[in-house]
């Protein structure tokens, strides 16, 4: 009898711990590693053969496209060697970000009215799946980031139909999406979670910029947050369809306003104003200050230590993978992480 009595006791707190444990840590015994590609940064290039050779990348996104102010697609490829690479690449697919940067800003309202209009939503949707067809995507990356709150029925609207779109044609949809650890985060109230997560082929989280360019300086990724953001996450979207973003960059503020450097660049930044980086345990990133010009400066910046930190979070969480902000300019040791990880391995 009391066999019996303890034998239901372990069951059922096995029960509630399934029931209320947020992640499950037994799912993917690899990850799949994705990155974006600005087609801006000359950098970018050099740092896609590593990517592809030592980081086991199987999915690149160049930014192929943004959305103008009017509503027309402005089309810059990579560089042809970009291209090239990618070409003789078997397993790697390319799945293309279309932005709404344009004019210095992201054209949140301007898009918004876009999909608003159902004559120009369709127009749009077609630009799309004919650049995808054109240029052989295997997919499209929609990034189209400030949308005001009101916008979310028509962007998921328009979500779903670009989904039944390519997906006439074999190719695949990813949404990358604001990070957030409650649902009232008033500048991602357009994105639903829920509605995002079942529609999207991939949902790529953007887990940066905690701190930011407008913001006083701190962690663009601490880890509690992103490990608060993700257990807001699986709630609402499948895992085996989520992507945990990863930051390789920070910022140099002075006050409030801060300036966007990768790792590379705040490692020289250091040497050249004799400043010393210190690991921020806590917050899972490296930090430094230094006065120039009588102005006291603040660095935060993510490296490959930050980068194996927050990557165990999406090992841990059970997660499909992780998509890298950015290639160029990355502390290159992210890619042995990265490696490690893809290919079955504990990040680094």
């Amino acid at each position: 009898m009391v066999l019996g009595v303890l034998v239901v006791a372990v069951l059922v707190a096995a029960a509630v711990t399934a029931v209320w444990r947020p992640w499950a840590p037994d799912r993917p015994e690899r990850l799949v590693a994705a990155a974006w590609l600005p087609v801006w940064d000359q950098r970018a290039p050099a740092s896609l053969g590593v990517a592809l050779d030592e980081g086991g990348l199987t999915e690149v996104s160049p930014t192929w496209a943004s959305v103008r102010p009017d509503g027309s697609l402005a089309v810059t490829p990579p560089a042809p060697e970009v291209l090239d690479r990618l070409a003789a690449e078997d397993g790697v697919r390319v799945i293309p970000a279309v932005q709404n940067f344009a004019d210095g800003a992201w054209q949140g309202e301007a898009v918004a009215r876009l999909l608003a209009d159902p004559v120009a939503a369709a127009d749009h949707r077609r630009a799309l799946v004919d650049l995808a067809l054109a240029h052989g995507w295997d997919g499209v990356d929609v990034d189209y980031e400030g949308l005001p709150p009101l916008a979310g029925p028509v962007f998921t609207q328009f979500l779903r139909a670009l989904r039944e779109d390519l997906h006439a044609h074999g190719l695949q949809l990813s949404v990358a999406v604001p990070a957030r650890d409650a649902e009232e985060v008033p500048h991602a109230l357009a994105y639903s979670y829920r509605l995002i997560g079942q529609i999207a082929d991939q949902v790529r989280l953007m887990t940066y910029d905690h701190a930011w360019s407008g913001s006083p300086a701190g962690p663009v990724a601490p880890t509690g947050w992103v490990e608060d953001v993700v257990d807001h996450a699986v709630r609402w979207v499948p895992r085996d369809k989520l992507m945990l973003g990863l930051a390789t960059y920070g910022y140099d503020w002075v006050g409030d306003r801060g300036s966007t450097l990768q790792a590379t660049d705040a490692v020289a930044l250091a040497d050249r104003v004799g400043a010393v980086p210190r690991w921020d345990d806590a917050a899972g990133a490296c930090t430094f200050g230094y006065a120039e010009g009588g102005v006291q400066h603040t660095v935060w910046y993510e490296d490959a230590r930050s980068l194996a930190r927050k990557q165990q979070v999406a090992v841990t969480a059970g997660l499909r993978g992780i998509a890298i902000w950015q290639l160029g300019g990355e502390d290159p040791q992210v890619w042995t992480s990265v490696g490690t990880a893809t290919r079955g391995g504990t990040p680094s």
